[in-house]
């Protein structure tokens, strides 16, 4: 594929309006996920992608953004996705933008805009075996707001300037924490920590996402492991665990090598359920 497909509530183009409220305000937020097709066969579809509409559904209600029923969004799905296979792209990533739509000056809104829905399809970057990796503390602090907190929203500013933080690539990852030193997530990934062969991650109440790929580890982790438990977790605790790894809809599960000083391990328990994501035919896809 040349480049990337976009659709914009339904046509495909790649422009919006200067008065979009998603440019103008960060009025809106978004999805990504992974999507899978298959040469000469037909198309097959989106990983969770019932657990993704779902929360599309929950942050246009949280934000009162008009949306369009499932059909429309299965639809828009079906359209792109079958024309990247034409182009030759039996795989990549799917980023869903929903905006408020296209409105006047200043913060107010009328209650029946027309919302934005786009539709990106990107290839995934070029295949490499990472077997684990290196974060960091952020300097940088991450919002602090229960409203609109565990919503992907279009304000990502926070993320932004902590990934700006570091050049150094042996670095993957930068971790929030919050002015009572609890861990919060990375930049772009939620966290999870393993000892005793508990898997522990941090509960995300005022701030951070609640990302669908941690959604399910915390089912599907309970296969391989003695128990899951979510709870606040302080920086001075990253000392007795055993084990880290990140998660999102992209990466799946990637052990944690090193942070900062602390030196992890990978067991039996994680690389089996790292195989279990990598192995399983059927990742929820519709």
């Amino acid at each position: 594929m040349k480049k990337n497909l976009t659709l914009i509530n339904g046509k495909f183009k790649d422009s919006i309006s200067v008065f979009d409220r998603g440019l103008a305000y960060g009025d809106g937020f978004f999805e990504t996920m992974q999507w899978i097709g298959k040469k000469n066969e037909s198309l097959k579809g989106v990983e969770f992608w019932n657990r993704h509409f779902k929360r599309i559904t929950k942050s246009a209600k949280i934000l009162k953004i008009n949306i369009p029923n499932k059909n429309i969004f299965a639809d828009y799905k079906k359209k792109i996705l079958t024309a990247a296979q034409k182009e030759g792209l039996y795989k990549g990533i799917l980023k869903i933008i929903i905006t408020r739509g296209v409105g006047g000056r200043g913060y107010s809104y009328e209650s029946n805009m027309k919302p934005t829905i786009i539709f990106i399809v990107f290839p995934n970057a070029p295949s490499k075996i990472i077997e684990s990796v290196n974060v960091k503390i952020c300097k940088s602090t991450i919002s602090n707001n229960p409203d609109i907190s565990g919503l992907k929203h279009l304000n990502r500013l926070d993320s932004v300037n902590a990934r700006s933080e570091w050049k150094n690539k042996k670095i993957f990852e930068g971790i929030f924490i919050d002015n009572k030193k609890n861990i919060l997530e990375g930049t772009m990934t939620n966290i999870f920590f393993v000892k005793n062969k508990s898997l522990v991650t941090p509960s995300i109440i005022s701030s951070g996402i609640k990302g669908i790929m941690r959604e399910v580890v915390l089912v599907y982790g309970k296969k391989f492991f003695n128990e899951v438990i979510i709870r606040e977790i302080r920086k001075h605790e990253i000392e007795n665990f055993e084990e880290m790894f990140l998660t999102n809809s992209i990466i799946k599960v990637l052990p944690v090598k090193k942070f900062g000083k602390k030196k992890f391990s990978i067991s039996n328990s994680t690389m089996e359920l790292i195989n279990f994501f990598q192995k399983i035919k059927n990742l929820e896809i519709a």
